[in-house]
């Protein structure tokens, strides 16, 4: 499971969000899980590298996917290094659990109608 929590001191729920944070916590501890918990501003920029293991991409395939438009990147200015937002990264992860979650959903689809296994 992978959950991203978006805190924003104006909407007024911060200490509703943090409470909802501590419960997903304590889940995944009490099921024996090993966690990682990433607390970060959503303005941050992160490396290509940095967005590689966050996403469990190598450096070059992040670097194809800001290619492809598929994630937002941007050159510094008079460098060869690029910056990745971490809003991007986010986005990215949560279209990627989109797309996954519909894939299984048709899954399940196709072996409630008896098609056969491949």
């Amino acid at each position: 499971m992978m959950k991203t929590i978006h805190i924003d001191p104006a909407e007024g729920n911060a200490k509703q969000k943090i409470s909802t944070i501590k419960d997903a916590i304590e889940d995944l501890l009490d099921s024996d899980k090993a966690i990682a918990v990433t607390v970060a501003d959503e303005d941050s920029m992160l490396s290509p590298q940095q967005a590689a293991d966050r996403l469990g991409f190598s450096r070059q395939h992040v670097r194809r996917l800001i290619e492809a438009g598929e994630l937002q990147g941007q050159q510094l200015p008079d460098s060869t290094h690029w910056k990745i937002p971490l809003r991007a990264v986010l986005a990215f992860e949560e279209r990627r659990a989109g797309a996954e979650e519909r894939a299984d959903e048709f899954s399940r689809s196709l072996d409630g109608l008896g098609a056969p296994a491949e």
